[in-house]
């Protein structure tokens, strides 16, 4: 079952991404610009911590994010010598249009499974999800 779930993200991943080819972003990239999206503004080691690269690795991103007009960064109110780096209204639509991507892809498929049993993997998603959230909390 694992190796199906992931399979069925990657090709979900892979089809929103499609989108990408219209812009000089590589996933790496792309990777930055959804923590932003999903979590808000964050600082650049919070980048770096959440996605598990070095600092290094994540001022290159960003640097060129910001030179793509995808993000955004200003000094942090609360110390002068970090920055806070935000997903711009056009990294905001870029994201949305990948999102809009894989819903239609994934409405495409859905289309030959019956409404009663997308009804009952609608239902088996949330649960399985909820429970992972439970655990989570737990830790």
């Amino acid at each position: 079952m694992e190796k199906n779930l992931r399979t069925i993200s990657t090709r979900i991943r892979r089809e929103g991404r499609k989108v990408l080819r219209d812009f000089p972003i590589t996933p790496a990239q792309f990777d930055v610009l959804q923590v932003l999206f999903f979590n808000g503004e964050k600082r650049m080691s919070d980048i770096s911590r959440w996605l598990g690269i070095t600092k290094s690795t994540t001022t290159g991103l960003v640097k060129r994010l910001i030179d793509a007009d995808l993000v955004e960064r200003r000094r942090s109110d609360k110390d002068r010598r970090s920055f806070i780096i935000d997903i711009s209204d056009s990294g905001r639509t870029l994201i949305e249009n990948v999102i809009d991507r894989r819903v239609e892809y994934l409405k495409s498929v859905m289309t030959e499974i019956k409404s009663d049993q997308v009804k009952a993997l609608e239902v088996i998603v949330k649960n399985l999800l909820e429970i992972m959230d439970s655990k989570k909390a737990n830790e």
